[in-house]
């Protein structure tokens, strides 16, 4: 949504005699000096319903602010331990939990800052009955819990989801690791989702910056946990029902090709009074930008002028684009507009299947986002059967675009904080072979990915095209 490296085995046996407890979740796995915790993908189908109830052909709703199921991992805090589903969301850095499940529905009308009308989506996610089985954290039944000296919070999302919490401190455990002492907010209210938030982006004033407390990547580095703050993710493609997160690790067996280094860069924002602010986030240079058509050798280049920056966000289904190019994407593929979606589009899901996708050409890196990741299965109450839609609009409400879940499920991502960072490689998946971060500026290990390009044959199609042109050769 849009508002770390390994350790010696000896340093490993020190940590845990001074308090720090490698404690297994389901699924997880803990190697020297990383934790691999599986994550839970979003089911695909969701229900979209119409603002005005009317019987037509044409949905009449905002893609812009769609927010299908998010990916969650299961933790546990506090003594003894207490089990917790939460969202995992590299476009926000706060960890909460405990939602109102009584006010978790989103499937109501609302307007934005501009008075634009706002369809939420009824997904599983917002389901009251769903939110009620995620688990609750009650500090009275934890020994170690404490209130922590931090002014209560509101915290808004890009979406409208919002939370209000109190601050507590406890013992957290993810996967096979648990730090003491991290603060998090418990809602008191909430409006817009069943699930708490673990949100793994940096301090707004920069990675080595936390904001009245240490983020839990800092705590987990500060604990001894994990050498330095690094993560990596895997959201698997869109037909996967798991991914990973791993803290301190990177595994070369999900991904092709070296993993290209991108500085990750500050924008700077203006406030109404005028007052600029440069802010710190997972923001990254778009460079160039093209089309792989459906079932074709054709290439198409994009004009997007010198580059655009976008944040990298796992919380968000789409794919927030200069104005002008989602229309485009939309025009190559033949699709039907949707009415008040910033240029968004359906098409038969049909090209789901078909090979292709949109290329989008980072400082170093070039990524495909084949069909089966960009295109989503939707549900439409009574439109016609067999719909997707294509996850590219028009960003009219930021001052950054997003790459949202599309381009991150086709892309194997490692998160250095330690010296702000992006490491990225086109995403496969051969096995796994999970190595661990090391210190320092090198500390992301270097070298390619253990896959060929073969591992997804949808990738493989559309770089083969662009190594064969580079080659010289014209196909036809």
């Amino acid at each position: 949504m849009a508002p770390s490296t390994w350790i010696a085995a000896a340093g490993l046996l020190a940590g845990v005699a001074s308090g720090l407890q490698m404690r297994g979740l389901p699924g997880s796995t803990v190697g020297p000096g990383f934790v691999h915790v599986p994550l839970s993908a979003p089911k695909r189908e969701i229900l979209i319903r119409k603002r005005d109830g009317a019987v037509d052909k044409t949905a009449n709703l905002d893609v812009t602010n769609l927010k299908t199921p998010g990916y969650t991992i299961e933790i546990a805090i506090g003594t003894p331990p207490q089990p917790l589903t939460v969202a995992v969301d590299t476009g926000s850095s706060e960890l909460w939990v405990d939602p109102d499940c009584s006010q978790s529905s989103r499937a109501r009308n609302e307007t934005d800052a501009n008075g634009n009308p706002v369809m939420y989506v009824d997904d599983p996610i917002s389901d009251p009955e769903e939110c009620k089985k995620r688990g609750r954290y009650e500090t009275t039944k934890s020994s170690t819990a404490k209130k922590a000296n931090i002014k209560d919070q509101r915290i808004q999302y890009g979406d409208f989801t919002t939370a209000e919490v109190s601050y507590v401190s406890d013992t957290i455990t993810i996967g096979g690791l648990t730090i003491n002492d991290q603060i998090f907010g418990v809602a008191q209210k909430s409006n817009g989702t069943g699930i708490g938030i673990m949100g793994f982006g940096p301090s707004h004033y920069g990675f080595n910056n936390s904001l009245e407390y240490p983020l839990i990547l800092t705590t987990m580095a500060k604990q001894g946990v994990i050498n330095s703050p690094a993560f990596s993710l895997d959201l698997r493609d869109y037909d996967n029902s798991t991914g990973s997160l791993i803290f301190g690790g990177v595994d070369k067996k999900r991904y092709s090709g070296p993993l290209a280094k991108i500085p990750f860069k500050t924008v700077e924002h203006t406030f109404d009074n005028g007052q600029k602010f440069q802010d710190t986030s997972y923001y990254v240079e778009v460079k160039s930008m093209g089309i792989v058509l459906p079932e074709s050798t054709d290439t198409k280049s994009y004009d997007i002028g010198d580059s655009f920056s976008v944040s990298l966000d796992c919380g968000s289904s789409n794919n927030l684009l200069p104005v002008g190019l989602a229309e485009k994407v939309c025009a190559d593929l033949n699709g039907t507009a949707i009415e008040n979606s910033g240029h968004s589009c359906t098409v038969d899901c049909s090209v789901r299947q078909k090979k292709g996708g949109v290329k989008f050409g980072l400082d170093g890196k070039e990524i495909l986002v084949p069909y089966e990741n960009l295109i989503n299965e939707q549900e439409f109450g009574d439109m016609q059967p067999n719909t997707c839609v294509v996850m590219v609009s028009d960003n009219t409400a930021f001052e950054v675009g997003i790459l949202g879940a599309p381009f991150l499920r086709s892309s194997y991502a490692v998160f250095d904080w330690g010296n702000g960072n992006l490491h990225i490689a086109q995403a496969a998946d051969c096995g796994s072979n999970i190595v661990a971060i090391g210190t320092g500026v090198d500390a992301v290990p270097s070298g390619d990915g253990e896959c060929s390009l073969a591992a997804n044959s949808a990738v493989n199609f559309g770089l083969a095209i662009g190594a064969a042109l580079l080659s010289g050769l014209v196909l036809l």
